[in-house]
């Protein structure tokens, strides 16, 4: 059985993020749908579907649509029986600073699926920016500068954590070590051709080329640019809500602004590749 709609796209910002009403994404999209909700991701760089059921197997299928889905998380434990599916769960897991999905590895996920299974009665939105628009208005000569620039990510607590034997499963092997990777600072988007800001405060550990007071006082002036308001959308969760975003030209922050209430979020990645300025 496939489904077959004209999209109700509805935009939460000017600049990023979007509604999509009326589809059920528990049921197989057909060719055209599939086009059209590709083309508004592409758009709006994150879509919300409300009003969801989805079983992890269901999630997993919606996600298969758009791409090759990865294992759970390079380190983190998967959910029960479902290998794919990476439970964020606030009694361990809070994910309140800003940053891009697993850019520690030398390709990082295209997009991520999350799921709202249980949220607090309030707070615990998520904030996407809008690294696409961030680039597109830096000064002319910050652009220049960045399109030369690499970066470097790592991230030295899951780096000992592996080292202590809890690397999983990703792209088929088990992760053993962790090493810092470099990415360009600036990415150009495979499907667009479009360029966007590809570092982020969490795993970008440095500049190659800068010492470390340097790197970090240019990086942080980027950061500054990219979490401005007329880049960021703030999305209030309600339980079974589907988000879908673009990890290549986004980063996002999840708000931890609801005490001990319970927060549960189901998470599926799109297998990526690697980062290139070209």
């Amino acid at each position: 059985m496939t489904v077959t709609a004209k999209l109700d796209v509805r935009s939460v910002t000017p600049t990023i993020g979007a509604e999509i009403h009326g589809l059920d994404c528990s049921i197989p999209f057909d060719a055209v749908t599939l086009a059209a909700v590709r083309a508004a991701w592409l758009e709006h760089l994150v879509l919300f579907f409300p009003d969801q059921s989805l079983t992890p197997d269901a999630q997993v299928r919606f996600a298969s649509q758009f791409g090759q889905v990865t294992e759970g998380h390079p380190v983190e434990p998967s959910l029960d029986e479902h290998p794919n599916v990476l439970p964020v769960d606030s009694v361990k897991d809070r994910t309140n600073f800003w940053h891009t999905d697993v850019t520690y590895m030398s390709a990082p996920p295209t997009g991520s699926i999350l799921y709202a299974v249980t949220l607090p009665e309030s707070g615990g939105d998520t904030m996407w920016a809008n690294t696409r628009a961030a680039y597109d208005t830096l000064a002319e000569p910050l652009r220049r500068m960045c399109d030369q620039l690499t970066a470097v990510h790592f991230d030295p607590f899951y780096a000992e954590q592996i080292a202590q034997g809890a690397g999983k499963e990703w792209e088929g092997q088990t992760v053993e070590q962790l090493w810092p990777v470099e990415h360009p600072v600036v990415r150009v988007h495979p499907e667009t051709g479009r360029k966007n800001l590809f570092v982020n405060p969490q795993f970008t550990v440095g500049l190659k080329g800068f010492d470390g007071p340097q790197a970090n006082a240019f990086l942080r002036l980027l950061y500054d640019h990219m979490t401005q308001p007329q880049f960021v959308v703030r999305y209030r969760w309600r339980p079974g809500t589907l988000g879908f975003w673009d990890n290549r030209t986004t980063m996002h922050y999840g708000i931890y602004d609801y005490g001990d209430a319970r927060r549960i979020m189901h998470r599926v990645t799109l297998k990526g590749e690697r980062p290139t300025a070209r």
